[in-house]
């Protein structure tokens, strides 16, 4: 079978991984995925946004943190075609997940041409990549990195190779779009375009014409997102990440190291210049770029948030890819190749975007990396093969080949039938039993009091299809009060309303009265309150996730 009908077998297979129960599965719905189908949702209807604005360019508002447009923009077709539900709402960053293979097998055919078979390889582990099937599976900005910056990458070295300006046109595109798709790529593209522009400072000389071309398509990009993100509203989210953005406790540590050291009794001048809050960032900055270079975080432990459909104990990569990783990276630094320098500034400049964000092992903010390891592991083990006598090579192929297929078919047991039930509370697991409960038992009542938190209105108005301009009234109440008190978070507000619903910190003196129907997370139940039960919502595994209660005449 020639290479072009096994690569699109490939496609097809990732497809269908990406594509199966993709309604379903992860089983839980996150406050993000339902705000960018209600956002998609009301632009279809009315043409605002949940807040009322117009077809916002360069960020949408959300929950008043602001999120990177194109993925919204995206899901309206989807909504359009198959409603307001999960499925739609996922469907997008499934299929550009999906296609990512192509893009991976395109880009390696331009990396390493004179290594046939390593594209396929590829393109196969990126295929029943962990990391890369739990972002395809959600609702996920970060996941169309994936597909975006390895097309802009296969066209800019095509171009800047074959001195086409249609590649160079293509290329533009894909790195502009890239940078409406999620937050870190607005830092990571226009890093790697200046490396690599000074990798190949001579060749841009000789091919002027067709670069300046190239830069004023993607300064068209780039200008509006950047002065969003400068002076407007754009980078809030990014603002309040960041690790120059100290905490209370960040600054008492600092206090505390200067007061305690032992150079304090010397000169407390020398103190302030060793414990300061440049130091201070610059050590978190190292720690946090250290972190997403270590093995456990890729192999082993795969970050340490579960809203992802991240599992815990299980890496992002498969573990049998580790020794191919390691000879990977061997085999570049060895070889005069190429794409040496390529790879390497793909990978030491994609980390910082994360590395600048406070904490550290957070799988969506390293988004840029989804697809390099694959190309690694695949040069390694192309490498390893060469090491194999010929008589031997059909055994090892064989073999590896086992080990891949029962590593993924445990991850897919992991994922399909072990996760829901060992992991509940990944991805705000309940909801859409909770809305369908609440909305069958609110007729009864005056009033439904819902515990703040979680951005529960989101749901709401997600799982009930709430007429966008209804909901539009409401949120245009909202937003002076964000301003006013300089929230980071809708749901900081503590009483906001949406029509017969009040999103409050649960009270039960103030809240369990006549008229109204309250619903409290399991964290917030004792037993004191058992009588006032009305219903609840269950985890699969049977312990509780929701309660409904209300009021009981003692």
């Amino acid at each position: 079978m020639r290479r072009p009908q096994i690569i699109w077998l490939i496609f097809l297979f990732a497809l269908a991984v990406r594509l199966i129960y993709l309604g379903s599965y992860p089983q839980g719905f996150t406050a993000d995925e339902a705000s960018q189908g209600y956002s998609a949702y009301s632009l279809l209807k009315t043409g605002k946004d949940e807040w009322g604005l117009s077809w916002p360019i360069t960020s949408f508002r959300a929950f008043a943190d602001y999120r990177a447009p194109l993925q919204t923009y995206l899901i309206i077709p989807s909504v359009a075609i198959f409603g307001l539900n999960e499925f739609a709402v996922r469907l997008p960053s499934a299929i550009f997940g999906s296609l990512s293979i192509l893009a991976i097998y395109l880009l390696c055919s331009q990396l390493f041409p004179d290594r046939k078979k390593l594209p396929l390889l590829a393109a196969i582990l990126l295929s029943i990549s962990p990391w890369h099937i739990q972002f395809s599976r959600t609702a996920l900005e970060a996941n169309f990195a994936s597909f975006l910056f390895p097309m802009g990458l296969y066209f800019l070295l095509r171009g800047t190779q074959k001195k086409e300006i249609s590649s160079l046109i293509f290329s533009s595109l894909f790195f502009g779009l890239n940078m409406y798709s999620y937050l870190a790529a607005k830092l990571f593209v226009p890093l790697f375009l200046f490396f690599f522009a000074l990798l190949n400072i001579k060749k841009i000389k000789n091919n002027l014409r067709n670069y300046i071309v190239f830069v004023v398509i993607f300064l068209g990009f780039a200008l509006p997102i950047y002065t969003d993100a400068l002076w407007g509203p754009g980078n809030t989210r990014g603002k309040d990440l960041i690790v120059s953005n100290f905490s209370a406790e960040n600054l008492e540590s600092i206090k505390q190291e200067q007061y305690y050291s032992q150079l304090n009794h010397l000169s407390p001048q020398l103190t302030r210049f060793f414990s300061n809050k440049v130091s201070f960032t610059l050590h978190q900055f190292i720690n946090n770029y250290v972190s997403y270079l270590s093995p456990t975080f890729w192999f082993t432990e795969g970050g340490r948030e579960i809203t992802y459909s991240v599992f815990p104990g299980f890496g992002l990569l498969h573990l049998f890819m580790l020794p191919l990783v390691i000879y990977g990276l061997y085999c570049i630094i060895k070889l005069n190749h190429p794409a040496k320098k390529i790879i390497f500034i793909w990978l030491f400049l994609g980390i910082i975007p994360a590395a600048i964000t406070k904490d550290g092992y957070r799988p969506n903010r390293v988004g840029s990396l989804l697809g390099l390891w694959e190309i690694i592991a695949a040069l390694g083990f192309w490498e390893l093969l060469k090491l194999i006598p010929s008589k031997f090579k059909k055994i090892a192929i064989v073999l590896a080949s086992l080990i891949a297929v029962i590593s993924f078919v445990s991850y897919l047991n992991l994922y399909f039938f072990t996760s829901p039930v060992k992991y509940p509370q990944s991805l705000l697991y309940g909801y859409r039993e909770l809305v369908a409960k609440v909305d069958k038992l609110s007729p009864k009542y005056t009033k439904v009091v819902v515990d703040r938190g979680s951005q529960s209105q989101v749901f709401i108005a997600f799982y009930t299809k709430m007429d966008p301009h209804y909901y539009q009234n409401f949120s245009k109440e909202w937003w002076p009060v964000i301003e006013k008190k300089n929230l980071l978070f809708l749901d900081m507000i503590d009483g906001y309303i949406l029509g017969k619903y009040i999103f409050k910190s649960f009270d039960p003196s103030a809240d369990l009265v006549p008229g109204n129907l309250v619903v409290i997370k399991s964290e917030k139940y004792n037993p004191n309150l058992a009588p006032n039960v009305v219903d609840r919502v269950d985890y699969p595994d049977a312990t509780p996730a929701f309660f409904i209660l209300s009021y009981v005449k003692k």
